[in-house]
């Protein structure tokens, strides 16, 4: 049976971030008969994009009512949209090799999240998604990676025709050894309020220990 490991779950908006294993032939099943995507056919994806669809099945259920059977559709775009419900959600994840890494964010308005694993990549593209400025403020990779995660976000939630270097603004990121911190920034010249989780994974078959940040927003009250 599929395991979830939740490590974040808070409210307005609702955000729930969590590991979820499962062996092959669980997500082989579950694809089968899954109700969650109805028109999606898990069919044709890989093992890897099944992973993901059914880590998101188990972290709306671990959401409790209403979520636990709400059903989500996605646009031309791909965004996701909860069916019969006016309520907006944004979803990512990050799959490894027994598990899948999902964070789920619920609001009002239009909301946005991101999980990330830190990168060496990031530097070789920080000039096409960061302003001169940020380039010199976000200069090691956990920052990147954060500043990343919250720029995807902001992406997220505005939905298209963005400028990640002008329209889309990340003041100073300050590390702490709190397992969450705040950012904040401007979308298109309106500011906006950020939360960031440092998370770790479960996975003990790991040689090394994995850290992932999760961003979502916007909110004053996550």
């Amino acid at each position: 049976m599929p395991e979830i490991n939740i490590f974040v779950q808070s409210t307005s908006p609702h955000v729930i971030i969590a590991e979820v294993f499962a062996a092959a032939d669980e997500v082989n099943d579950w694809a089968k008969i899954q109700n969650r995507f109805p028109s999606r056919d898990m069919a044709p994806l890989s093992r890897h994009r099944q992973l993901e669809h059914l880590a998101v099945d188990h972290a709306m259920i671990a959401f409790g009512a209403p979520w636990s059977n709400a059903q989500i559709e996605h646009d031309a775009r791909g965004k996701p949209q909860l069916m019969e419900n006016e309520k907006f959600i944004s979803i990512s994840h990050h799959s490894m090799e027994r598990s899948c890494w999902v964070i789920i964010c619920i609001g009002d308005q239009s909301v946005g999240c991101d999980i990330e694993r830190p990168r060496a990549q990031l530097h070789a593209i920080a000039k096409r998604f960061l302003s001169p400025a940020e380039q010199n403020n976000f200069n090691t990779t956990p920052l990147l990676c954060c500043a990343w995660g919250v720029k995807e976000s902001m992406f997220k939630t505005i939905g298209h025709d963005v400028d990640f270097r002008v329209d889309l603004t990340v003041d100073d990121i300050q590390f702490t050894s709190a397992e969450s911190l705040e950012a904040t920034g401007m979308m298109k010249g309106q500011s906006s309020k950020w939360k960031i989780w440092k998370v770790k994974s479960g996975d003990q078959q790991d040689k090394n220990e994995i850290e992932l940040y999760a961003v979502a927003g916007p909110s004053n009250d996550l």
